[in-house]
């Protein structure tokens, strides 16, 4: 197995991972300092990717709306002409904010870190490095446990 440390950054601070400790800095309201925790003291490092399908499900609307009012698809039960400059750019800037979320959603997730009573989740962070920091992380309390 690599012995080298891996590490990954998230909005609100990094964890960085060697073989007999976790470095964790910048979790938590103005804080800067490094708090190292042994690694026997983790109990569990968790990937979490939030849902996608609210702020999908919202850009699909918007675009539905959008299409049905910028053809006034509806021209039979009302007249939608008077109506599409404002639901256009209202509907057009939904789905836009609601693309961009979805996006954020499937490139980025949350790693918890479960140490004691205590648990620290890091945002936004980026899936591959987190992916590895769980993958090592695992084979590490593997290897721990077997000796």
């Amino acid at each position: 197995m690599h012995e080298e440390s891996v590490s990954c950054r998230g909005i609100n601070g990094s964890i960085v991972l060697s073989r007999d400790r976790m470095t964790i800095i910048g979790i938590g309201p103005g804080s800067t300092q490094p708090h190292d925790i042994h690694f026997s003291e983790v109990s569990s490092v968790v990937v979490e990717r939030k849902s996608v399908v609210p702020f999908a499900t919202v850009m699909i609307l918007a675009i539905v709306v959008l299409i049905i009012v910028k053809y006034n698809m509806l021209w039979f039960i009302v007249d939608l002409f008077r109506a599409e400059r404002f639901v256009t750019p209202i509907a057009l800037g939904i789905a836009i904010l609601c693309a961009v979320a979805s996006a954020l959603r499937l490139m980025f997730v949350n790693v918890n870190i479960r140490s004691g009573s205590s648990l620290l989740t890091m945002r936004l962070v980026p899936i591959r490095p987190a992916k590895r920091l769980a993958r090592r992380f695992s084979e590490i309390s593997a290897r721990n446990s077997d000796s």
